[in-house]
């Protein structure tokens, strides 16, 4: 799997475990659900755009200028 996947669905199944945690809890107020929604959709998107590709090593950089 490519980072961007593997990203794509971590973020996803945090998604989705929020909103069960959301309806097993019972959330009923709409301040609750504000509360939910950004602890659901911030850290996926703190992830998404902090979590890179690592960073070439010497061995990769030889082996590319040795092709």
């Amino acid at each position: 799997m490519t980072l961007n996947r593997i990203k794509t669905t971590a973020a996803g199944i945090w998604v989705f475990g929020m909103g069960v945690a959301g309806v097993l809890i019972d959330v009923t107020s709409s301040s609750s659900w504000l509360a939910l929604a950004g602890c659901a959709i911030v850290p996926p998107l703190v992830m998404l755009r902090y979590w890179n590709h690592p960073e070439q090593t010497m061995s990769q950089s030889i082996q590319r200028a040795l092709r």
